[in-house]
C-alpha cells in the first residue's frame, strides 16, 4: 500500500488508499472536498467458485466470520475440483484503508436457495464487487444473471474476473461488450483480480470505492 501517490481523481489513476504519508493532507483534503462518508459496505456478489468468500479472507485485517458449509454433492458439480465448501449466509470482514475510513466487508452466498441471505445494496454507502471467473466458459451468461440483481446500482459496482492474466482482461472485456452496455458498465471497471491475493483483492476494492457519489 506504499509507493503509489494519488494521481488525479479517475480510478485508472491511483486511489485514495495507495499513497504515502507525505500524501495524508492531500488525501484528507480530497475527501472533504467531495464529501464522501467514512464508512462504506463493499459487497462480495457473484457465482459459486468465483472467489468471494476467498477475497474476503485475504482483504479483512480481522478474521472474518464465514458461513462455508462442505459441499456434500462434491466439487465437480462447480465446475472447480479443488472447491471443498459453499457458502451459505453472509461473509463478514472489515477493513480500514485509512485511519479515517472504513469498510465492511459482506460476502453473499452464489446459490439461489441461499438468496435471502443477500442484502439490498442501495444505500449510498455501498459498492459491489462482482465476482466472475473466466475459466468456465460460463462468464457471460454469469454476467447476464447476477448483474440484473443490482439494477438499480450499476453506478456503484466493478466486476472483478477471476483466473484471468492480466493482458487476457481485454479478451474479456470484449467478450462482455453488449452486456457492459447494456447496463452502462464502463470497460475499465472490468478487472482481473486474484482473489487470494490481498494486493490484487485491494486493487478491485480501490476500484469500487473511487466510484462516483451519486446525486442526491
Amino acid at each position: 500500500m506504499t509507493g503509489e501517490a494519488v494521481g488525479d481523481d479517475r480510478p485508472e489513476n491511483g486511489s485514495w488508499v495507495r499513497t504515502t504519508a507525505s500524501d495524508l493532507s492531500t488525501r484528507r483534503a480530497r475527501w472533504r472536498r467531495v464529501s464522501l462518508p467514512t464508512r462504506f459496505r463493499l459487497v462480495f456478489a457473484g457465482p459459486v467458485g468465483a472467489g468471494k468468500t476467498t477475497a474476503v479472507r485475504a482483504l479483512s485485517d480481522i478474521v472474518p466470520v464465514d458461513t462455508d458449509v462442505p459441499i456434500s454433492a462434491g466439487s465437480a458439480e462447480y465446475g472447480d475440483g479443488e472447491k471443498t465448501t459453499t457458502t451459505v449466509g453472509l461473509d463478514y470482514g472489515a477493513w480500514k484503508p485509512t485511519d479515517e475510513i472504513s469498510v465492511a466487508l459482506i460476502g453473499v452466498p452464489g446459490q439461489d436457495r441461499f438468496a435471502h441471505a443477500r442484502q439490498s445494496a442501495s444505500t449510498p454507502d455501498t459498492r459491489i464487487l462482482l465476482w466472475l471467473r473466466a475459466d468456465r466458459g460460463s462468464i457471460l451468461d454469469d454476467a447476464g444473471e447476477w448483474l440484473p440483481r443490482f439494477a438499480d446500482d450499476h453506478d456503484r459496482l466493478v466486476i472483478a474476473v477471476t483466473h484471468c492474466a492480466d493482458d487476457a482482461i481485454d479478451t474479456v472485456r470484449a467478450e462482455l461488450t453488449e452486456t457492459l452496455d447494456r447496463y452502462g458498465i464502463p470497460h475499465t471497471r472490468v478487472l482481473a483480480a486474484d482473489a487470494r491475493d490481498r494486493e490484487s483483492v485491494m486493487r478491485a476494492a480501490c476500484v469500487a470505492l473511487d466510484l462516483p457519489e451519486e446525486e442526491s
